[in-house]
């Protein structure tokens, strides 16, 4: 079966705990709402992709209990191909417990499950059906299908963009198979030592990762956009102003719109400022994958 964009990642039910600020260690604290959402890093693009336009399909595990089957609805409904999704009869789906404080940031702790239960021979045998012109990968499953992953993408000579997330489980053998890393600022600082607080930082950076074998690199900067590293040039790409409500899946947001916006473009910067609206959009919202932008939403921004 052939795809616009491939993603392989995970699939989690996320337990999502609003509260004016995050408790104290010790504490019991009120909150002021607690939600059960559709979420994980690769669903999450997966759904951005989807919502985009664009056909893709989700490689992941889940278990094979009640929360697995309504995280494989609810991306049926939202338009992502599940038919490689394997449902593990060891492992329970992974859950992870978000608080989102009253600024919109968010602290998470999670347990991987099924994620973890992805297993090579199971890449293998997924990619022998499938291909795409790009690759998305994060880093919630196993190393093993990780790396399968990208290997097999790599040799169909699909495109393979690795957003590094999070930043517990990044391992230095998955650069060599990267077209392109998309770091964000605690994930740039686990790989290359560096603190980024400003343009000159992040392009020292993006430097750093490029000496890696890593031909393309955006770091992201927060609130001060992206910068776009390719072929030795360094382009800043703003981060649009607004509110911030909710952060959670602000950066799987990026990722689906940059892969969809790449295969769009073949142009990085282009792709970087789509991504960014994208992800703009999707904070000053309160929700998971509800809140994700439609391409009409993105373009309707874009034109003003």
């Amino acid at each position: 079966m052939n795809y616009d964009i491939v993603v392989v990642g995970s699939i989690n039910m996320d337990i999502i705990v609003e509260a004016p600020k995050y408790p104290a260690y010790g504490d019991t604290m009120f909150c002021d709402s607690i939600k059960m959402l559709p979420g994980g890093k690769g669903a999450n693009q997966a759904v951005s992709v989807a919502k985009l336009g664009k056909k893709t399909c989700l490689v992941g595990s889940v278990g094979k209990d009640s929360a697995g089957n309504q995280l494989i609805e609810n991306l049926q409904a939202k338009n992502v191909d599940t038919s490689y999704i394997v449902q593990s009869e060891a492992s329970g789906t992974g859950t992870f417990v978000a608080i989102v404080d009253s600024s919109g940031e968010n602290t998470m702790v999670g347990t991987k499950g099924a994620n973890d239960s992805l297993s090579k021979e199971d890449i293998e045998k997924i990619f022998a059906q499938i291909d795409a012109k790009i690759l998305l990968v994060q880093l919630e499953t196993s190393k093993e299908s990780i790396i399968a992953a990208m290997q097999a993408a790599k040799e169909r000579g699909m495109y393979v963009i690795l957003d590094p997330a999070p930043a517990d489980g990044i391992f230095e053998e998955a650069f060599q198979y990267a077209d392109l890393v998309t770091p964000n600022k605690q994930e740039t600082k686990r790989i290359t030592g560096i603190d980024v607080i400003n343009k000159e930082t992040a392009l020292e950076a993006a430097k750093k990762l490029n000496e890696k074998g890593i031909s393309d690199v955006i770091v992201k900067m927060g609130e001060h956009g992206s910068l776009v590293y390719k072929n030795g040039e360094a382009t800043v790409v703003d981060a649009i102003k607004v509110k911030a409500v909710d952060t959670v899946g602000a950066g799987d947001c990026f990722a689906g719109a940059l892969a969809s916006a790449y295969l769009d473009t073949n142009d990085l910067v282009k792709a970087a400022n789509f991504a960014s609206v994208a992800a703009g959009i999707k904070v000053s919202r309160s929700g998971g994958q509800e809140a994700i932008p439609t391409l009409s939403e993105v373009e309707g921004y874009l034109v003003k």
